[in-house]
């Protein structure tokens, strides 16, 4: 489909008596097919939507299952039964020394289908004409030998550059870093090397040139360098160095960072071939105290239409990467690949379900994102709505006002034996109070207010469900007679729940005493700490009430 066809779009217009020839009713098709694509396109993007997992069949063969994915056009790939092919009868598959990583495709075909005689076509010929009455909306699996360059994977360019210091068909040397930085912000730069199962042993190195970032740990002799395990047996290798930005700006001010190699000093060898022949990369990242989501953003909406549509000659989705091995004169299937380069697309609702889970699992680490998860997800069983978007834009770029302060607060699972010690003699007693170790609750030393219940909550080696599956979570406080015999009761004993906590060292201590005879080994207690925004408070609150008290005292002796 040509770029101009997307716009301006013209629809047709009906009226009694109007003439209608087969331009009408393919710029009919054409006005919807058209818009719709645009939109898959310009909202969607490219990839897989669901299904077409590429599997090994055979040392020779792959399957394809049943799938959707959009293509770069925004053009719609249904495959409605799964396929089985060999390689070596796919399209693009060379007669060579397969010792080649090869990458399976998948693009739109539209083929005819139903042909029927023409009438109109047939005046004025001897022989008969017929023309398909259907198009069908198929697809076409092949092969391609090459992966897509860096530049053509979507949406890569606006969070990082990746560069290319050397390619050809049996190993490719890549380099990526962020694209946007801030001052002292800590960032990966990320070598890859990706190689053929066959391809003997490879190093690479350089020396680098840097200005305005500086690598965390001092990097062996001074160089950057990659060198293959001896046991090797791998089709890629990265290599992460920790870096860190140096650069001081003024505030609102931009600079550049530069990553690169000093002249002569890049070296690849493969086996026993030293190749000099190399690209001089030269990699430069924004620097700016503006947040990188910030300038992301301001670099997608600033994009022209005609970069927003852009695709390549032959769009396609890349569905696997299929490593080989040289079998002789011929070859087998090592291992299979699932989208190598992250073609997916993702509806909005799955976008929030990962969001949501994202924020839970932080709020396990950072006490302070406790109270935000518990406002989005509150204990119960109906979903909660959608986070409001405007939280979400004052994040991403800042606020007028200075939030309030807001209290501090920390929570934690410990779990606590209820398992007696056996009785020494006879006329003892049974043991039934128990007590944890000293929990440290990350609030500092001061007064906190701590809280406990008895928590029938996963554990966080579990695995993590949304919370529409999981109906058992719950945390029971207070006494829990009051829940007997309806749907609500526990499968707990009766316990009492007591704390002790130790302010000058920010812990505290948690016992449980068991009220009643029990199977259970163990109790799980959930366990809350709340402080005060900030002990300054209380400063100057005593030192208000201790001002009214001098004034008092003064006037009373007048």
């Amino acid at each position: 489909m040509n770029k101009p066809r997307y716009f301006p779009f013209e629809r047709n217009r009906y009226f009694y008596g109007k003439l209608l020839t087969v331009r009408d009713f393919m710029s009919e098709q054409s006005y919807y097919s058209d818009k719709r694509r645009l939109t898959n396109r310009l909202l969607f993007g490219s990839g897989v939507v669901s299904g077409l997992q590429a599997v090994a069949v055979d040392d020779k063969s792959v399957s394809v299952e049943t799938g959707v994915a959009l293509d770069q056009l925004g053009r719609e790939i249904v495959v409605p039964s799964p396929v089985a092919m060999k390689l070596s009868m796919m399209e693009g598959f060379t007669n060579n020394d397969y010792a080649k990583n090869v990458y399976l495709c998948i693009a739109y075909d539209e083929k005819g289908k139903e042909p029927v005689h023409s009438i109109a076509g047939a005046s004025g010929r001897s022989d008969e004409v017929s023309e398909h009455n259907r198009i069908l909306e198929s697809y076409r699996l092949f092969i391609r030998e090459q992966p897509p360059a860096p530049a053509l994977q979507e949406y890569n360019h606006l969070i990082e550059d990746t560069s290319i210091w050397y390619e050809d068909a049996h190993v490719r040397v890549l380099q990526s870093v962020p694209r946007f930085l801030q001052p002292g912000q800590i960032f990966d730069l990320r070598l890859t090397i990706e190689k053929t199962l066959q391809t003997p042993h490879v190093e690479f190195q350089y020396e680098p040139e840097w200005a305005n970032v500086e690598p965390l740990d001092l990097l062996p002799e001074g160089l950057v360098k990659f060198a293959e395990p001896t046991d090797g047996g791998q089709a890629v290798y990265t290599v992460t160095i920790r870096m860190r930005v140096s650069a001081a700006l003024p505030p609102r001010t931009k600079d550049h960072g530069t990553i690169a190699a000093k002249s002569g000093t890049s070296r690849l060898v493969v086996g026993d071939r030293l190749i000099y022949d190399l690209t001089q990369v030269r990699q430069n990242v924004e620097i700016s105290d503006e947040p990188s989501e910030h300038r992301m953003l301001e670099a997608y909406y600033a994009r022209s239409l005609d970069r927003a549509i852009d695709s390549p000659a032959d769009p396609c989705v890349y569905l696997a990467k299929i490593n080989l091995l040289q079998m002789g004169a011929t070859y087998a299937i090592d291992s299979v690949e699932r989208i190598p380069f992250d073609d997916y697309v993702l509806n909005p609702t799955m976008l929030y379900k990962i969001f949501s889970s994202q924020l839970r699992s932080a709020a396990r680490f950072e006490p302070s994102l406790v109270r935000a998860v518990e406002e989005q997800q509150p204990h119960s069983e109906q979903p909660s709505g959608f986070p409001d978007i405007k939280d979400d834009f004052r994040e991403m770029f800042g606020q007028d006002e200075e939030p309030a302060k807001e209290e501090q607060i920390a929570t934690g699972i410990v779990e606590i034996s209820i398992m007696p010690k056996e009785k020494k003699k006879w006329y003892e007693r049974r043991q039934r109070n128990f007590h944890s170790e000293e929990i440290v609750h990350g609030l500092g030393a001061g007064a906190v207010l701590i809280t406990a219940g008895l928590s029938d909550e996963q554990d966080d080696s579990e695995a993590a469900l949304p919370q529409m599956w999981n109906k058992s979570d719950a945390i029971y406080y207070g006494p829990q007679d009051v829940f007997h015999d309806s749907q609500y009761a526990s499968e707990f004993p009766e316990v009492k729940i007591g704390m002790i906590h130790y302010p000058k060292k920010g812990t505290f201590r948690i016992g449980v005493r068991v009220m009643q005879k029990t199977e259970r080994t163990r109790v799980r207690i959930r366990w809350w700490a709340v402080k005060t925004p900030s002990e300054q408070s209380a400063k100057d609150s005593r030192s208000l009430q201790l001002e009214i008290v001098e004034k008092e005292a003064a006037a009373s002796k007048n």
